[in-house]
């Protein structure tokens, strides 16, 4: 089941008279429960895609979307409303507050949810065991290491139980083995149904992904899928 569908989509950054085009005409599906890279040099487009699925920059031409829901075509806040019910976010800064502990970190995005106070405060904490912190969820960010970090990064995206995952060089900053631990959770979470789309410059991520989008100068410059149509690594 298709996911995702992007129709001709560009996107220009217009500044006086310069014009830049970050991406052009882009048209791409994608099924849900795919673990998708995206690959390609600086200024290809990558962080510009990425936004465009987040709801973060509008596309200058062409439709967006997302589980049947035309994005970009809501309310704003019905598309605030949607970003937050359908979307989690990864990035490789982490974005934690750090006078929040890991527990309080994780309850963010559950803020304005009906949910109760010990409602909130049980859902993040399952979420912190899901990703293997169940010891540091009183801790505070500069009390982690890196990989930590990015754990109740990658647990505060998941909390509200997004159907899409959107992840920007999550191990971007992180060392070998951490940068392994990391993807071998994204993996989890693929293997569990989970729909993924993870930039990256990291080529030693690609044995992760069951497809990988190759961007250069806006375009689409090569769409793989791995042999057979998935690809589990070993952990």
């Amino acid at each position: 089941m298709n996911l995702i569908n992007l129709e001709q989509v560009t996107k220009r950054y217009i500044n006086g008279a310069d014009c830049v085009t970050a991406l052009q005409e882009i048209s791409l599906t994608v099924d849900e429960g795919t673990f998708l890279g995206v690959m390609g040099p600086s200024g290809s487009g990558k962080s510009t895609l990425l936004s465009v699925l987040g709801c973060l920059t509008s596309p200058s031409f062409g439709t967006v979307t997302i589980d049947d829901i035309d994005v970009y075509g809501l309310h704003p806040e019905k598309q605030a409303d949607f970003r937050r019910e359908y979307l989690g976010f990864i990035f490789q800064s982490h974005n934690l507050i750090p006078y929040l502990n890991a527990l309080e970190n994780v309850m963010l995005p559950l803020a304005v949810s009906k949910l109760s106070a010990a409602e909130k405060r049980q859902r993040a904490s399952n979420m912190l065991e899901r990703v293997g912190l169940p010891d540091r969820m009183l801790h505070l960010p500069q009390q982690l290491s890196g990989g930590e970090q990015e754990r109740v990064a990658i647990a505060r995206s998941l909390v509200n139980n997004p159907p899409l995952l959107l992840a920007d060089e999550p191990t971007g900053s992180l060392d070998t083995a951490t940068s392994h631990q990391v993807m071998s959770l994204l993996s989890e979470l693929h293997q569990d149904g989970q729909t993924i789309i993870m930039v990256t410059h990291n080529r030693d991520n690609l044995d992760w992904f069951d497809r990988t989008l190759y961007l250069r100068d806006g375009l689409i410059e090569k769409d793989s899928a791995a042999i057979n149509g998935s690809f589990s690594r070993a952990v």
